[in-house]
């Protein structure tokens, strides 16, 4: 028992320290002391293995804190990158905005999310400050759109395909930028009513961009989303054009369409494939309206048969001196010819501007996808209104008293 205290006692010690371990046994102690070495020799392991365990873990915590520090570093790089490219920005910034002072075109930026206005160019400040007005209006129509413009740029980032859009270098096709430039904007145009009572026609572009506020610190904060409308002014152009429409295509006395109108109007329903009526007017009495009363007092009696025509709906053009057209989709022939006879009796009770007034007319019904050329059909309907006035005209001995008045 004296001499196996000792003994446990250096066997323990080697089996912590493996360097010793040979040269103590299980043999050497004594019965009392085997089992209690057993249990020690088992914790000894279990710390052992604890420790090992501990220390591979430290090494993988180093490692990590060498990772994480090597990305610090990096994103510390990135951000002096961002700074840089942020800087550049505001200047780039700058040089655009002197830049759109030098165009004809009006611009107007507004924020996204609030609608406040955030740039103008030189030319929106003139406008703005000369034509407050029209300003205003102009303004108020801007923000109306945002919220749709808004909806398209979200709507075309969605449908956007990225593998298809770029080449392998990284690069844009010409095609694909002016594709996609297309796609995100939107354009619209714009009518003002000037408080002089003058029209004002304008067109706009208008497409979403990032923003940079230049005098803002933060370059996170300074990133903003805004809605960029260019506007040009087409008030002149539109004018021109409706002066060459108005030439073309409408008659100078009723302010009516005129024959161009009406046979192009007529050739689009038989290349869509679309049934009309072709109702052929011829006024009556208009000879001795200008013969008797004159020729102003004639060309009065037109236009009052040009409104009593527009009753009736439909297209109504003036294609002769004293002969309409009256273009109409949807009817059937007996009840455009009942609606025709029944403003022509009205008329023809009429006594009150000392002449006759009345019309003849006949109709015909172009079936759809027809193939019969459509001078034929004007030609048909043309014999055939002859034909009813030749038959249902009132002479004029019967209309007129001895002194010309009714």
């Amino acid at each position: 028992m004296e001499h196996s205290l000792p003994l446990l006692i250096n066997y323990i010690q080697g089996i912590l320290d493996q360097t010793k371990a040979s040269s103590f046994r299980r043999e050497d102690l004594s019965p009392d002391f085997r089992e209690l070495g057993d249990k020690i020799a088992l914790l000894a392991d279990r710390v052992q293995d604890l420790t090992n365990q501990l220390q591979q873990k430290n090494e993988a915590l180093e490692l990590e804190n060498q990772v994480l520090l090597d990305n610090i570093q990096a994103m510390d790089e990135i951000s002096w990158a961002l700074e840089q490219s942020n800087q550049e920005l505001r200047i780039n910034l700058n040089l655009v905005n002197a830049l759109t002072d030098y165009t004809h075109n009006m611009i107007f930026v507004y924020s996204a999310d609030t609608g406040q206005e955030v740039h103008t160019n030189q030319p929106a400040r003139w406008f703005q400050k000369a034509h407050a007005q029209n300003a205003a209006q102009l303004t108020r129509q801007l923000l109306d759109k945002q919220p749709e413009i808004q909806e398209q740029m979200d709507l075309h980032r969605e449908n956007q395909k990225p593998d298809s859009a770029e080449l392998p270098d990284g690069q844009f096709t010409e095609e694909q930028e002016l594709s996609d430039r297309s796609q995100s904007s939107l354009r619209w145009n714009m009518a003002l009513e000037s408080p002089d009572g003058i029209d004002l026609f304008y067109q706009v572009e208008s497409f979403l961009i990032p923003w940079f506020h230049s005098n803002e610190e933060s370059s996170q904060d300074a990133k903003k989303q805004a809605i960029v409308h260019i506007v040009l002014d087409e008030t002149e152009r539109q004018r021109r054009q409706n002066l060459i429409y108005r030439f073309a295509y409408v008659d100078p006395l009723t302010n009516l369409n005129n024959r161009r109108y009406a046979t192009e109007k007529m050739e689009q329903w038989q290349h869509e494939g679309t049934a009309f009526l072709l109702s052929f007017i011829d006024v009556d009495y208009l000879k001795y309206c200008n013969d008797t009363f004159g020729h102003e007092q004639g060309d009065s009696y037109l236009i009052e048969v040009s409104a009593a025509l527009q009753t009736l709906g439909g297209e109504v053009c003036r294609v002769g001196g004293d002969e309409f057209f009256l273009l109409q989709t949807g009817l059937a022939p007996e009840e455009q010819d009942e609606k025709l006879e029944k403003l022509r009796q009205t008329m023809l009770a009429d006594k009150s501007s000392g002449y006759p007034k009345c019309f003849s007319y006949a109709t015909t019904l172009v079936p759809a996808h027809s193939t019969i050329p459509l001078v034929e059909y004007i030609s048909n309907t043309d014999a055939k209104m002859y034909q009813y006035k030749q038959m249902y005209k009132i002479p004029l001995s019967d209309v007129v008293y001895k002194d010309d008045r009714i």
